[in-house]
C-alpha cells in the first residue's frame, strides 16, 4: 500500500527516548515535508524525521489543523474494517447508559476525536441517528458510516447536519438530509424524552443535530434546586430546556429570554406539551445583554438565574473579547438576583478553561458587589467523554452559585 507521509519537522522523543502521549491533532506548522501527493480527506502516514511511524491521520490541505490522528498502529491501517470496529465500540460503550437511563430515548454515540474518530458527531434520538462530517476526510467516508451506524445500532434512519461554520475551515460546504434508511416525513412532530419530559425537536433545522444533549444531567441538577415559588429567568433559553424544568418544578414564574422568536415558539409548544401552566411564564424575544439591563434598571429581581450562553471563545484567540462578554452578563446576573438568590452558569467555550471561567466570576462578583458561594461544579454528561490528551474536549463547565 503506498500511503502518502507527512514528516514532522521536530522529533517527538522526549530526552530520555520515550515518546509522550500525542494531541490529535497537527497543525500544518509541524510538517517539515509530505512524501507524496495527498489530496483533501485522504489517509497519511505521520512519520518523524527519522522515519519512524507515529499514526495515520486524515489529511486537510485548506485548514490549519493538517492532520488529525486515527490508528495509532502502523499494522492497523484505517479501512472500512477498522472504522466499523470503532463504531461498534463507541457505541457499545453507550449501550449500558441507554438501557439505565430508560428515561431518556436520546443520547451522543460519537463525541469526535475523544471516541476517536475526529471530525464525527453522531447523535441518537429514539430510531433516528444525526451526524455532523466535519472535516473533508469523515466527509468522504459518510456513506460507508452511515450503513455501519445503522447495522450496528438497529436505527432505521442516519441523517445529517452539514449546516455548520466549521466545514466551511475544511472547504466543505453545506451538506443536509437523510444518507440511508427509511426518511422520517416533515410533518412527524418528533420528540426527545428526558427524564420524564418531553420535548419538540426539529429534525431538519434545529440548532446542531437538533438538540441539546449535553446539558440533560445540568437541567435535572438545577431543577433541583428550585424551591417552589420562586421566579425563575431562564437566559439564552433557546427551545426552553432548562425553564420547562424549572416549571415542573414548581416555579412561580418562568421567564425565557432568547433572541430567537422561532426557538421561543417552539419553547411555548414545549410548555404544553409536558401540561405545564404557561399563564406562569413569559417569552421575551431580544439580545440577552439589552434586556438584562432593561430588568436592572426596572429593579426587576429574580430568585433564580439560569446563563446558557452560546460559544463566546471558540478559540484561544477569542478569549480576551469572550472573557468580557462572560463577566457582563454574570454581573449584570448577579446583580438581578435577590439575597440568597442562585445563578447556574455555563460556559460551552473549549477556549475557556474552568479555571478561568471561575476567574472570571469572581471579577463578576466583585464590580457586583455581591457574596458568591459555589455549591455545585457542572460539566458535560457520560456520553460526552472528555480524552485526556485532547483537553479540548472538555468544552461544557459550569458553576451553580448561591448569592448573598
Amino acid at each position: 500500500m503506498n500511503t502518502p507521509s507527512a514528516i514532522l519537522d521536530r522529533t517527538l522523543l522526549k530526552k530520555d527516548g520515550s515518546r509522550p502521549v500525542l494531541h490529535p491533532w497537527i497543525y500544518a506548522s509541524a510538517v517539515q515535508s509530505l512524501n507524496g501527493n495527498p489530496a483533501a480527506g485522504d489517509i497519511v502516514a505521520v512519520r518523524e524525521p527519522n522515519g519512524a511511524f507515529i499514526a495515520f491521520g486524515h489529511y486537510s490541505p485548506h485548514s490549519r489543523i493538517r492532520i488529525r490522528l486515527l490508528s495509532g498502529k502502523e499494522s492497523e491501517f484505517p479501512d472500512s474494517k477498522w472504522f466499523f470496529s470503532k463504531l461498534e465500540t463507541s457505541f457499545g460503550l453507550r449501550k449500558s447508559y441507554l438501557e439505565k437511563n430508560a428515561s431518556s430515548n436520546s443520547c451522543r454515540l460519537v463525541f469526535g476525536e475523544s471516541d476517536g474518530l475526529p471530525g464525527l458527531v453522531i447523535d441518537r434520538y429514539g430510531s433516528i441517528l444525526v451526524a455532523q462530517f466535519l472535516t473533508c476526510g469523515m466527509d468522504r467516508l459518510k456513506e460507508m458510516i452511515a450503513t455501519a451506524a445503522l447495522e450496528i445500532s438497529g436505527a432505521t434512519a442516519f441523517y445529517e447536519r452539514g449546516d455548520c461554520e466549521i466545514r466551511k475551515l475544511e472547504g466543505l460546504g453545506d451538506s443536509s438530509g437523510l444518507i440511508a434508511g427509511k426518511p422520517v416525513p416533515d410533518d412527524v412532530d418528533f420528540h426527545v424524552a428526558e427524564n420524564g419530559l418531553l420535548f419538540h425537536m426539529d429534525l431538519f433545522k434545529g440548532q446542531k443535530t437538533g438538540f441539546f444533549l449535553d446539558q440533560r444531567h445540568n437541567r435535572r441538577t438545577v431543577s433541583e434546586f428550585i424551591n417552589s415559588g420562586a421566579d425563575v429567568l431562564d437566559c439564552f433559553s433557546y427551545t426552553g430546556g432548562f425553564g420547562i424544568y424549572a416549571a415542573k418544578a414548581g416555579a412561580g414564574s418562568v421567564t425565557l429570554l432568547d433572541e430567537s422568536e422561532s426557538a421561543l415558539a417552539i419553547a411555548r409548544k414545549n410548555m404544553a406539551l409536558n401540561n405545564l401552566d404557561s399563564s406562569k411564564a413569559e417569552f421575551i424575544a431580544g439580545d440577552a445583554f439589552s434586556v438584562l439591563r432593561e430588568f436592572r434598571d426596572r429593579g426587576r429581581q429574580f430568585d433564580f438565574i439560569i446563563l446558557d450562553p452560546p460559544k463566546f471563545a471558540p478559540t484561544k484567540a477569542t478569549l480576551p473579547r469572550a472573557e468580557r462578554a462572560y463577566k457582563d452578563v454574570n454581573l449584570l446576573a448577579m446583580k438581578l438576583l435577590r439575597k440568597g438568590g442562585m445563578l447556574a452558569t455555563f460556559s460551552c467555550s473549549s477556549g475557556m478553561d474552568r479555571e478561568n471561567f471561575r476567574k472570571v466570576l469572581q471579577w463578576a462578583s466583585g464590580d457586583a458587589g455581591r457574596d458568591v458561594q459555589i455549591i455545585w461544579n457542572f460539566s458535560q454528561p457520560p456520553d460526552h467523554p472528555v480524552r485526556l490528551n485532547f483537553p479540548e474536549s472538555e468544552y461544557l463547565k459550569g458553576f451553580l452559585c448561591r448569592v448573598l
